[in-house]
Formats: structure tokens, sequence, C-alpha cells
């Protein structure tokens, strides 16, 4: 207690030493604005007020801060300030450092406010990652302000807009065009506010995705066995439904995908590969397979690499209405999970062979560890791929009742960490 008393007093010595322009009227106050225009009103608790001043004061600061440092800030006297310090650490709310005797916050992670602006809620994928994020962001107890981008590069940059003028502490962005992505991310860093970006990379935001070289040759390379194990190796064609306006970094998944097809098909003829614009859609990808399948004929062999569970559902139901199920073969990326793609994969004669599943319901609980990391100063990785696993056909039809068996995979890369 008597050192206490000695730290007070030398705290007060040094405010009564400070010249009198340093002191901040009431204008300068930079805690929460907790009284309205028309005052605080009669249940008013100006201590409770003046208590919640520091935490916000805590909380907005990027370093800890010293008690004099918190009395200016919050226009308290010094006995005030350390009465009402004393207090919140006592109840476990602030934590000072013997050593330096500055003081932090410890709440723990509830104060921070993140920002999410998702892809678009009407893609299941997205609806999985979002709702894997709301359940993460409760758990740890922090503020999480949702927005849909609604898969347009206009509403994304309303919506940082809109998170920069909320002052969140974090930026978490699943924007699919990569033209945008620039704007937005010189949007955060100009209004000092750290990113993570959604498997679509930000400049200067961490990353948190697919390893998309990696995923794209496991399902590659599972095409390709497909049509050796059941075709002896006849593929006429081979069409590669991308999406261009996702970027140059997805790309790698086609180049994987390339890869490991001939990992297996060696004699795999450049002419018959078709790369076509799947846009990310349904609609995209069932459009686009239906063009080439019209061009073909009856009999020739096509193997359909999809980027993302949405193209895959469209060549199916191309597939399906041009009658080429047996001669046709269709690789899915993403694996939402959905039902629909489930009951998909489950039957015979389905011309959907398997999918690289990326599992967006854990996407929160990898993605807010990394973001508590950031905002509490501790290194993390410049980027995180999530952990993916070739779902196949043929295992889920051997396994019991047709059920998808938790760790059935023939392919299973573990998280990496680069």
């Amino acid at each position: 207690m008597e050192v206490q008393e000695k730290e007070l007093q030398r705290a007060s010595a040094e405010v009564a030493t400070r010249p009198k322009e340093e002191e901040p009227s009431v204008k300068e106050h930079t805690g929460t604005n907790t009284h309205s225009q028309k005052g605080p009103g009669r249940y008013y608790v100006e201590v409770v007020g003046k208590a919640l001043d520091v935490l916000d004061i805590l909380r907005s600061s990027r370093t800890d801060l010293r008690l004099t440092d918190i009395a200016e800030k919050a226009s308290l006297d010094i006995s005030t300030a350390f009465r009402l310090l004393r207090t919140l650490e006592v109840h476990g709310y602030v934590l000072r450092d013997e050593r330096t005797k500055r003081i932090k916050l410890c709440l723990g992670y509830r104060t921070y406010r993140v920002g999410y602006s998702q892809l678009s809620g009407d893609q299941r994928f997205s609806q999985k990652v979002t709702q894997g994020l709301i359940d993460a962001a409760d758990k740890s107890r922090v503020e999480l302000l949702v927005t849909d981008n609604r898969d347009s590069p206009e509403e994304a940059v309303k919506n940082a807009a809109w998170l920069i003028s909320q002052k969140v502490d974090f930026v978490i962005e699943y924007e699919f065009h990569y033209r945008v992505g620039p704007v937005v991310a010189n949007m955060f860093s100009k209004a000092g506010i750290p990113t993570l970006a959604i498997d679509i990379p930000l400049p200067g935001a961490v990353y948190f995705g697919a390893n998309n070289y990696a995923v794209g040759s496991v399902g590659g390379e599972a095409l390709g066995r497909f049509a050796k194990e059941n075709w002896r190796g006849r593929v006429d064609r081979v069409l590669l439904l991308e999406i261009p306006e996702a970027g140059p970094v997805p790309h790698a998944r086609v180049i994987g995908t390339l890869d490991g097809m001939r990992s297996v098909l060696s004699k795999l003829n450049e002419k018959c590969l078709f790369r076509k614009d799947g846009k990310g859609t349904e609609i995209g990808g069932y459009l686009a397979s239906r063009r080439l399948l019209r061009s073909m004929a009856r009999r020739e062999h096509l193997l359909i690499a999809a980027a993302n569970d949405e193209c895959a559902r469209g060549a199916i139901r191309a597939v399906r209405e041009a009658g080429r199920e047996q001669v046709t073969a269709i690789m899915a990326q993403g694996w939402g999970p959905d039902e629909a793609l489930r009951d998909e994969l489950r039957k015979a004669g389905s011309p959907l062979v398997g999918a690289v599943a990326y599992f967006p319901e854990k996407y929160g609980s990898g993605i807010m560890p990394i973001v508590l990391q950031c905002l509490n100063g501790q290194p993390v990785p410049p980027a995180v791929y999530v952990e993916h696993k070739l779902i196949a056909r043929d295992e889920i039809l051997s396994s019991s009742a047709g059920r998808l068996p938790a760790e059935s995979t023939l392919a299973e890369i573990p998280e990496t960490y680069t």
C-alpha cells in the first residue's frame, strides 16, 4: 500500500510540473462519447461513466499507458484515475506491469470490434464461412459487424467505407473481384486497420484460404485416376471452368489441376483442353458446359474440373440434360458442405465423381485466433492454408449406407503455415 501511495504522489507531482498548455480541455476529451447533447440524465452514474471512459481509452490504445496518460486523456485528476484503475485491476479488467508501471486492458477479447464483409449471402459456401465466424466471434467475445458484398465490386467499396466509419479494430474481407481488392485494401491501410483476406488475396492483408495449386493438383489427379480406371485412360476433352475475375492467384488452381491430370495421364493432349469462364456461379458453369457439350460427338469422353461448387452444380445440370452422365466426370472444389452435392455424390450414375473439401464451416475457428493475435501485437504468418481433403464417390458408395465417413479421403493435406 505504501508503494502505491508513493507512486500516486510521483504521478501527481509529474502532472503539477507540466506546462499549462499540455492540459487537455474538455473538447479534447478522447474517451467514449457517453453524453448526449441533452446531458446524461438523472439516472446517470458519474463514477461508472468515468470507469467506462478509462476502459475505452485503454481499448483504443495501441500501446500500454501510464497512469498520467490515462488521467490526461480521460480529463481526470490523478487521484480519481488511480482509484478507478486500482478498482478495475482488482476485478481483473486491467493489468499493471510491475516493472514499467504501465497499464493495459485485460478484458480478454470482448472489447474488440471486427468488421466482416462476406462474399455473398446467397452462396452456400459463403453462408458457412459467415456462420462459422459469427460463432467464433461469440465464443471469443468479439463484436462482429457483418456486411454483404453481394458479389459486387461497388458494394465492396461501400461496405469498406462503412466499416471504416464504424471505427473497427480489424477487417475480414471476402471479396471475389480481384480488381477492386487493391482499392479496399488501400482504404483500410489509410485508416490504419489491419486486414485478413479470405480465399482472394489483398495487398498487405493476411491470406486465409486454400493452397490453390495443391487443391487443384489433388482434384486433377483424382480425375486422371478415374479416367484411367474407368475409361482406360481415354479422354477426348477436358473442360476447365475457371474464374478469371478472381485474379491470378486462384488461377494456380487451374495449373495444379492440369499437373495433377498429367501425373496420371501422361499422354494428355494440349489440344483437348478448353478453358471457359464459369463466373463462379451455377448459371455460369451451366452455360459454359452446355456450349462445349453441344459441340462434342456422342461417345467422346469429357473431364470437367470446376473452380468451385457453384460451377460444378451448373455443369452437372448441363451434363444431365445432354444425357452424357456415363462419359463425363466432374470434380468440384470447396464442398459447402452442401446437402444437394452430398446427395449427388451418393448417386451411382452421377457425373460428379468427387470433390476437394475446404470445410468452410471451420473457417471461423481458424480465422478468429489470427485476428486476435494480430490485435494483441503477436506475430502472424502472411498466409494460412486451410485443411483440405478429397471426397471420392467410390469411397462414399462403399461405406455403410452411403454415408460420408468423417475421415474418408484419398488425399489429405493438413493445415499449413507459410
